[in-house]
């Protein structure tokens, strides 16, 4: 008997939930772009409707541009960016003009949803106030220098 209710409630929410797929004119690709920088790689993702040409970093000016193509109006762009990459505060300019979309900040990454009826090329920019963690690999060396100079004095220290 319960195994039967469970059965029907799928299926009944699995026809529910179709035709709000079923409307999606063009569907989204996705795509891992490799960032490399200072020793780095970090995976930007992006999921598009449209298609997304290049992803390149401005490490000087804090920046990630994306330049995509679109042959239809009604495009949609989910872009996932690492916080260690560029971080902070966002800002999003689309072919030179600011933009307010949706942005979510996570603990490890930031999404940011793009939706605009332009057809063409279009370019993207995303601003960040932080690039690369702070201190990076050289955290680590002074951590082990340091603990290495504790012991060294402690063994050489005489009273």
């Amino acid at each position: 008997m319960k195994i039967e209710i469970i059965i029907s409630c799928i299926l009944i929410l699995g026809l529910l939930s179709a035709p709000a797929f079923a409307n999606l004119e063009y569907p989204g690709i996705k795509w891992e772009w490799k960032i490399k920088t200072a020793n780095y790689t970090y995976i930007v993702t992006t999921v598009s409707n449209y298609d997304m040409k290049t992803v390149t970093l401005n490490s000087d000016n804090k920046e990630l541009i994306f330049i995509g193509n679109s042959t239809h109006a009604g495009n949609i762009a989910e872009i996932v960016i690492p916080r260690n990459l560029i971080g902070g505060s966002l800002t999003v300019t689309q072919d030179g003009k600011q933009i307010s979309p949706i942005m979510i900040n996570g603990t490890d990454s930031s999404t940011i949803i793009l939706k605009f009826n332009q057809t063409g090329t279009t370019t993207v920019n995303v601003l960040g106030t932080t690039y690369l963690p702070e201190f990076g690999g050289i955290s680590t060396l002074v951590i082990v220098f340091s603990i290495g100079m504790v012991i060294f004095t402690l063994k050489t220290r005489k009273f």
